[in-house]
């Protein structure tokens, strides 16, 4: 694999079946080969793209002992660290090779999800302040 897939959700949103079609097909397959896909067209603004992948590199850049330290065990890599080889595809034995943060929705005080055992609030990074402002922008 040379190219990461990518999928242009204008072509989703179109109203022309066909490019909803090409779409929906060229999406399955990325999933289905590689597991990911890079999605343009998504009106998310490009300065907070770039901000993002600036304080995803700052936190991927700190040392080990430092990231190890936001790995939440008994969660399943819901939120937080998840170190490189921990996670493994379903039915292989093999840890991946890779290594990743996973944020979820921000939510408000009042939700009732607030507090729900099984919906886990995001870990915040203390060494990088931004970290988790960055991800918590409305788009």
């Amino acid at each position: 694999m040379h190219n990461i897939p990518s999928v242009n959700l204008l072509d989703f949103l179109s109203g022309d079946e066909a490019r909803r079609r090409k779409f929906v097909n060229d999406l399955g397959k990325a999933y289905e080969d590689i597991g990911f896909v890079a999605l343009s067209g998504h009106f998310i603004d490009d300065a907070l793209v770039e901000q993002l992948y600036e304080q995803v590199k700052n936190f991927f850049s700190l040392p080990q002992k430092v990231k190890d330290k936001y790995e939440i065990s008994g969660i399943g890599g819901q939120r937080g660290y998840t170190s490189f080889g921990k996670e493994k595809a379903k039915g292989h034995s093999a840890g991946d090779l890779k290594e990743f943060w996973h944020f979820g929705q921000y939510l408000a005080e009042d939700s009732r999800y607030k507090g729900h055992p099984h919906y886990h609030d995001n870990v915040i990074v203390e060494e990088l302040p931004d970290f988790n402002q960055s991800a918590s922008k409305r788009i």
